[in-house]
């Protein structure tokens, strides 16, 4: 019978015997989820995408810093808070993706709307410095255009807002190789795009768009309308106050590059000189401004200080591809010192296409361009522009309203001052040229909103 009893027993299956009742309980594993928890919150892809538009838009203020600094202590103080906290949010999203779901409680749940709410923040703003004008700054009140890098800053800004604020509301993990693949597309988009933006013309530009109606910063008018009050550079060795007090350190022309003479090599020598020889058959050809109607060239826009008259070449080919050979050389437009037929020559302008050309022999050519124009062309050929380019108020709205033609870009131009005694003192390719005065010998012109159906600009014509 015992023998039947152990052996039965040995035949038993041998199971898992249990916990042992009279052991001590296990402490909780710290690597269980928590109840209802998300294993994880925010996936690897779409913390990338939002450190990038982060990083982006952050980027785009830091490196526009400097330049509204030197406008505005306000604007930039408030460049640097607004690409610092983005950039710093960016390093928080990657740093937030470290410690899995137990995180989201401490972490999560607070940056996402920080994210959100920071970047609606300056969205708002931004708007506003593009309607009615911020409240506060050297520009307060004034309405800024819109142009391609703040557009961009913007719109990585609205991405920003607009993912956090989705990854608040799902609270769950985004699952599928297409949302995961679009979110590392996405995020390369962005990093391309500010890139491109802080890279274009307008990046070195953006600062110099404030308009104040002819008293204050401008980016300044189109060559035919002339330059609207403004902030410009002085030339080394000019007298500051007496630029003040002349009215030419309010002159300003264009979206324009640094100014600057650098010495030339023998060679940029010579192939300057050879260059310019056409500029001296078009003095000897046009040396008044009788000259030049008498030929076809008709008036582009008002007598201007510091601009003159310009002239433009009938029937002259466009420089399409940005070369200055001698069909353009030949076909500049003519500067003329006044008003009369017996106005002497005074310079030239060389008109290009969208690209901005190499233009002449060595580095002190500063192209620039004009944006917003509104221009009207009479049956003559005249052409005039009633409404100041550059600046948002010139809309196409307006132009359409008093009968003009609506040009948003002009090309790139350069003006060439080599005519003796015209001579630039800063330089022979300055957007304006000191040796253009108003009759009384100073810069001071009319108000920008008396400009309309006026042939001189000048306070004392």
């Amino acid at each position: 019978m015992t023998d039947l009893l152990d052996r039965a027993a040995a035949e038993e299956p041998r199971g898992d015997p249990g916990p042992d009742p009279t052991a001590d309980p296990a402490p909780p594993s710290s690597a269980a989820p928590e109840p209802g928890a998300p294993a994880d919150p925010v996936p690897a892809a779409h913390r990338a995408l939002l450190a990038a538009v982060l990083l982006g838009a952050g980027g785009i203020h830091l490196a526009m810093a400097p330049s509204h600094l030197d406008g505005s202590v306000w604007e930039g103080a408030g460049f640097l808070a607004a690409g610092w906290a983005q950039a710093t949010l960016a390093l928080l999203v990657v740093a937030a993706g470290r410690g899995g779901a137990r995180r989201w409680r401490v972490r999560w749940r607070w940056l996402l709307p920080a994210v959100a709410g920071v970047n609606l923040a300056l969205v708002v703003a931004w708007a506003v410095s593009r309607t009615t004008g911020l409240p506060v700054g050297a520009h307060a009140g004034e309405a800024e255009p819109v142009g391609l890098v703040d557009g961009v800053c913007a719109g990585l800004e609205v991405a920003a807002a607009g993912v956090a604020a989705t990854l608040v509301v799902a609270r769950r993990r985004v699952t599928g190789p297409l949302p995961r693949r679009g979110a590392l597309v996405a995020a390369g988009l962005a990093v391309v795009l500010a890139t491109a933006a802080l890279a274009s013309p307008d990046a070195r530009d953006h600062a110099a768009g404030h308009d104040d109606g002819g008293t204050g910063h401008a980016a300044g008018h189109d060559d035919a309308t002339a330059a609207m009050a403004g902030d410009h550079g002085h030339a080394a060795g000019s007298d500051a106050a007496a630029d003040e007090a002349s009215g030419f350190a309010e002159l300003v022309n264009g979206h324009h590059h640094d100014t600057g003479v650098e010495p030339l090599t023998v060679e940029e020598s010579v192939t300057l000189a050879r260059q310019l020889a056409s500029t001296v058959d078009l003095m000897e050809k046009y040396p008044t401004l009788g000259d030049a109607e008498a030929a076809g060239y008709r008036r582009n826009g008002p007598f201007t200080p510091g601009l003159g008259t310009h002239y433009a070449p009938p029937n002259a080919p466009l420089n399409t591809d940005g070369d200055m050979d001698p069909e353009d050389l030949a076909n500049a437009f003519l500067i003329y010192d006044g008003l009369e037929p017996d106005a002497p020559i005074a310079g030239f302008m060389f008109l290009a296409a969208e690209v901005e050309p190499e233009g002449f022999a060595g580095p002190n050519d500063h192209w620039h361009y004009h944006d917003n124009v509104c221009v009207i062309i009479h049956p003559d050929g005249t052409l005039d522009s009633p409404l100041a380019s550059d600046t948002s108020g010139t809309t196409k709205e307006r132009c359409d309203e008093i009968g003009g033609q609506w040009i948003p870009f002009t090309g790139y131009m350069v003006h060439v001052w080599n005519v003796p005694g015209y001579e630039s003192p800063d330089g022979m390719f300055t957007e304006v040229n000191r040796a253009i005065t108003c009759p009384d010998g100073t810069y001071h012109r009319i108000p920008l909103t008396d400009i309309v159906g006026k042939d001189n600009l000048c306070v004392n014509p």
